[in-house]
């Protein structure tokens, strides 16, 4: 079941899951016939749809990637925030809306930015791995979360939308550790049996477009050098790294405690 939070400018998604098999990829996310026809509160809800509302007018539209490859099999794992920016709505010249009620409000929201965070692990990607992974004495590497799909409507981007989802993401994964963390499911215990560790001790990744080192670094982020740069739909990409406190939290977090070595007995 879907999670969500919510602030007067930013939505939270958690993970959607199975939900995600209404959403049909090859369409758009504003033309979604077997999503508009399932149950409420089963379908998938509208605030995900706002995130691929803005992630197919910048990827899909803007840097031509294809439509049918924007939705990956990371969205139904993955934790998103999708930005809200209120403008003022079309006043009627009596007053009232066209359905006859007085209206209430003199502005609508529009989602203008999204970003995700997807929890460990990560499948390999082509020999350009991270390099800044620690190695535990049994061989075991860091696990990691990966920060991706950061994307701004083209009229907000000096608008701050970008540090408000950068700083939201990065602020949720502080404070909970213990939730962007690797589940305990199948998946993360064959990751384990990998050499992947399933601790996560802050280690935050990204795959930045060339373009946009900037706005990581002004985050703290650090290109990853040994990662070299390689092409993603047609756009060259580079991986960028930063490491997060979440001592406190892990300490304070008694979920944490009960979920951080699954196998033990």
């Amino acid at each position: 079941m879907a999670g969500f939070g919510r602030s007067e400018f930013v939505d939270l998604i958690k993970p959607l899951g199975d939900r995600l098999n209404l959403y049909d990829p090859t369409k758009s996310p504003t033309e979604q016939p077997k999503n508009d026809a399932a149950e409420p509160t089963r379908a998938v809800p509208q605030a995900f749809l706002d995130a691929m509302i803005v992630r197919e007018e910048v990827f899909v539209k803007e840097q031509k990637v294809p439509l049918e490859n924007e939705l990956d099999s990371d969205d139904a794992r993955s934790f998103h925030w999708v930005a809200y920016a209120s403008i003022p709505a079309k006043a009627n010249t009596n007053g009232n809306s066209s359905n006859g009620d007085r209206r209430t409000s003199n502005s609508t929201k529009i989602p203008v930015g999204t970003i995700r965070l997807v929890p460990p692990p990560h499948a390999p990607h082509d020999g350009h791995e991270p390099t800044q992974q620690l190695t535990s004495s049994s061989g075991e590497k860091e696990a990691y979360i990966k920060l991706g799909r950061l994307s701004v409507i083209k009229e907000f981007r000096k608008a701050g939308i970008s540090k408000l989802l950068i700083e939201t993401a990065l602020a949720y994964a502080r404070e909970n550790p213990y939730e962007v963390g690797p589940q305990i499911d199948p998946a993360s215990i064959e990751a384990m049996k990998k050499g992947i560790a399933l601790n996560f001790k802050g280690l935050v990744y990204i795959h930045a477009q060339v373009g946009v080192q900037k706005v990581w670094k002004r985050h703290g982020f650090e290109r990853d050098e040994g990662m070299g740069t390689w092409d993603e739909e047609g756009i060259e990409h580079v991986g960028m790294w930063k490491r997060l406190d979440v001592s406190d939290s892990r300490r304070k977090s008694k979920i944490w405690l009960a979920t951080s070595n699954p196998l033990s007995p």
